[in-house]
This record gives C-alpha cells, structure tokens and sequence, in this order.
C-alpha cells in the first residue's frame, strides 16, 4: 500500500472505490446487498397475440423521465420472428401497451411493435438517449441485431417448414439486412425509428450480446459485446466480452478485450454442478469515477449434440462486477447472483437476465429491471412452447447500498491512510439504527485532532442515506481543506455504505 498522501477532493467513497484508503481494520466484516424482488413481479408477461409466449428484456432497456413522470420500456416479442415493443408506465410497476399504429402485423397495425426485421432470434436490442446529441432526429439510438447469415440455420432449428404463414414475411422482411451485424436506428421521440440498414455499426467478430450506453464520465459512447475467443488452455472456444467507444454512437473504435473466464470462473462453475464459465452478457454504468457491471455469469452443464455448441445447456444470471475503468474487472468477495433465481415453476426458476443502459435511480431507491424465464439456456422446444414463458421483474436496492462496511455487537474500526478533502462536512451512507457509529479526524501521524475525537462525535444511531457528523455541536470542517488527516470510523452494529466530503 502507498504511503503517499491522497487527495481525494469530494469524491464519494464506496467500498469498490476507497480499498486503497483503508490503513486498517479491526472486527469489520464486508456486507454484499442484493436487491429486493418486488411483491407484484413479474410486472410485465406475454398478454399479446405479437409477443407469442416469451417477452423479452434481453439487454433492452427501461428510462424514467423525470421531467414528465414517464416511464418507457423497450422489449422484444418473440412468437416466432422477434418483434421490438414498446410500453409505458406512470410509476414503473403497471405498464400499458398502447396501439401505435406504427407496424403492420397479420394485417393489423393495431398494436406496440415499433421495429420488425424478420430476424428469430434474439434481437439484444439497446436504446441510448445521449444528452450531448445535438440532432433532434437521432435524440434516440436504438442498436439491434440481425443475423441474416443465421436466419436459415436458426429456422432449420426451430423445426419451421416451406409454408409456414410467417415464412413469407419473415424472410421479405429480412433481405434488407446483407450482413450480419448491430445496426442502429434513430428516433425523435423514442417510439417511431427510421432504421439504418445498409451497414451495421458493429460487425463480427462481435456476436449476437450487445449494450450500449451513454458514458457520462467520458463523454463518448460504449458498447459492450460479445465475442467467442479461443485460449490455449481452453479445449473449445467460449464467450467472451469485449468494449468498443465512440463519439458519435455510430462509428465505433475497435474491439477490446475486458472479460474472459479466469481458473476461479471455472471452480465456480464446477462448484455449482457445471462443466465451465463462459460470459453471455454484461451490462455497464458509470459510477461516481468508476464502472459497477451486471456480468451474465453462464454455468454450462452440458452439451447438445442436436444442435452444436451454441445450444449448450446451463443457467444464466448476473453477478455484480466492478472497475476503475470499464476494462480491468474484479469479482466481489462473495460469489452470489446479485438478481438469484425464482422457485420452480416460477416466471423466473431457469435464468435471470439484466437490462441495459443504468439502473433507474428514484430518491434513494435504485431500481433494477430484469427478465426472467422458465427454461435454463439449451431448452430446445419451440420458442411458442407452453413451457416456454417469461415475465419482467423489479428489484430495489437502497441508494448506494451496494456493498457496505459493518460492525457486529463488539464495535468495528475503520481508519484510512493519510488524506486532503475538500468540502465543508462529511456525509455518510449508513445504517446504524440497531447500534452506534462515531467517526475521529485525526492528524497525519494519527493523534486525534483537538474537538474531532470519537468522544467529541454525536452518537449516530440512525438509518439514513444522508447524514451529516458534527462533533459537539458543529459540522463545520472548511479549516481543515487541504490538511492531512486520518479518518477512524467506528461501528457497533452498523453499515457503513459510503463518505464524502462535500
């Protein structure tokens, strides 16, 4: 660890971000949180004849507007060719489909579909809506992909014969596509899109896996995706992840490597009754200078020797990641699916799969939309099967509460190494209200600052997203900027979740 005086301005510290700062600690354990399933999931199910028996949020995205009230979400019908929807919701729990009149579909306009491609798997469809986007008519990106090199193969795999009613269409519709590829559409308002089919704006290597979002921290946009690599160790090539940025959202920088499964990506697998890890997916947000991600952690089990390598089978689900910056990534201590499966029987018991762009912040709530499904990943019935059904779901984690430091019945202690702020008081993210937290100043070499002692502190016995420390009656710390101290924290049966000077 380095000795060197860090200056850490304002900056929240979480415990993915202040790891470095840490000098010591006594009788802290670290607790990892995982959000809490909603009571009324799945809030959103396949009612429709367009959207056959599986709906999907395969990478797409939910947005709130806080300026109206308004909620949209973008999902993907699937009753044989995908079909891209799209629905709305005053308070993000009870969403509506309203008739677009957009795209025609067994003769009737009379429905939600936005975009149809002809394409019948999985669309991996992602929407950005970046503030720096000075077009009106690209306000909206939305990245979809079609494999017209695949469509053939996945029909011959679906069983679909010459006649088919859809047949027809589907392959009509898909000719616009030569290439296999992410293409991009744009939009004024998020609901009518013109797409751009003459080129995609990732072509393969990258598969079928895409996110793109809008990176508030760098000012450019970044798509994550999937690409199979092969490793010496490796006997057969997995799915891996990789990044690409750009500035305008459509012409993209090359690939680079971010995540490949490790030795312990395997063990975990292993331990969990697979064979080996590979990657489907990731989903990626900025946050407070460093990058949290929902890694799609697939335990493959076993082969399929009907349909190849492609329809191996196992469970998808999401494990939280995190990185100084959206490359190098680490794995949390604990390894748990941050959104864990349903029961049996459940919307959700086969995987459970993240959404794209951030995570919805509402006060101190951060919600988390995913889409869950009934079959693990090599499920062969046709995708109309009833044994074939999903459902969306949401699960709330409080404001910041990620992961936190915590203090059992015999008080914890914190200290960090020797630091400069800037900012008035210090706040705190934590939950003491079943015990008592207090926090020293103390100077470089340790020694408690005169009226900044744990015995100077007011008691904190609160559960609160926003706290402001004052020692005997003042909060104010402007005489201390640009001074090196310590900071001790103190933790009887309490989570710490985050501090900041500001």
């Amino acid at each position: 660890m380095s000795t060197q005086t860090v200056d850490i301005g304002s900056n929240r510290q979480f415990w993915f971000n202040a790891q470095d700062l840490v000098a010591e600690s006594k009788f802290i354990r670290i607790l990892q949180n995982r959000p809490v399933k909603h009571p009324a999931n799945p809030i959103l199910v396949a009612d429709k004849p367009w959207e056959g028996t599986v709906v999907q949020l395969y990478s797409s995205d939910v947005h709130y507007d806080p300026a109206t009230g308004q909620w949209q979400m973008w999902y993907e019908g699937h009753p044989a060719p995908v079909l891209l929807c799209t629905a709305f919701s005053k308070d993000g729990i009870r969403w509506t489909k309203p008739s677009l009149g957009l795209q025609e579909w067994k003769g009737s306009k009379d429905n939600n579909i936005i975009l149809q491609t002809g394409y019948r798997d999985a669309h991996c469809a992602s929407i950005v809506k970046a503030p720096n986007e000075k077009d009106p008519r690209r306000r909206y990106k939305l990245y979809y992909w079609v494999g017209p090199g695949w469509n053939e193969s996945s029909i011959h795999e679906m069983g679909l014969k010459e006649g088919d009613p859809d047949l027809a269409d589907a392959r009509s519709r898909i000719q616009a596509y030569k290439t296999n590829g992410h293409y991009v559409a744009f939009s004024a308002d998020g609901v009518s899109f013109e797409p751009q089919t003459d080129a995609p704006v990732l072509r393969p290597p990258v598969s079928d896996f895409n996110t793109t979002f809008f990176d508030e921290q760098t000012g450019r946009y970044r798509s994550y995706h999937k690409i199979e690599r092969k490793k010496a160790e490796w006997s057969e090539s997995r799915r891996c992840m990789s990044m690409s940025e750009s500035d305008d959202g459509v012409h993209f920088g090359p690939s680079v490597p971010v995540l490949d499964p490790t030795p312990e990506d395997d063990a975990w697998a292993v331990s969990e009754g697979g064979r080996r890890a590979e990657f489907y997916g990731v989903h990626v947000w900025p946050q407070d200078g460093f990058y949290l991600g929902l890694l799609w952690m697939f335990c493959v089990t076993k082969a399929n020797p009907a349909l190849g390598r492609g329809w191996d089978d196992g469970v998808n689900l999401p494990y939280l990641i995190y990185s100084p910056d959206g490359i190098s990534w680490k794995r949390m201590p604990v390894r748990e699916p941050f959104i864990p499966p349903g029961p049996a029987g459940s919307f959700e018991a086969g995987s459970v799969y993240s959404t794209g762009d951030h995570p919805v912040v509402i006060g101190d709530e951060v919600r988390f939309y995913y889409f869950g499904v009934s079959y693990t990943h090599g499920f062969t019935e046709p995708v109309n099967s009833p044994n074939c059904y999903s459902g969306f779901g949401l699960a709330t984690l409080g404001r910041d509460r990620y992961v936190g430091w915590q203090g059992g019945a015999v008080a914890g202690t914190l200290r960090t190494r020797a630091l400069t702020f800037s900012g008035r008081q210090l706040h705190l993210n934590l939950d003491a209200s079943r015990g008592e937290a207090r926090v020293a100043l103390l100077d470089a070499e340790g020694r408690p600052l005169p009226g900044f002692s744990a015995e100077d502190c007011q008691p904190i016995s609160v559960d609160s997203f926003d706290h402001v420390v004052t020692w005997g009656k003042a909060s104010d710390l402007t005489a201390l900027i640009g001074e090196q101290v310590q900071v001790r924290f103190s933790l009887r049966q309490t989570a710490l979740y985050t501090w900041q000077f500001r």
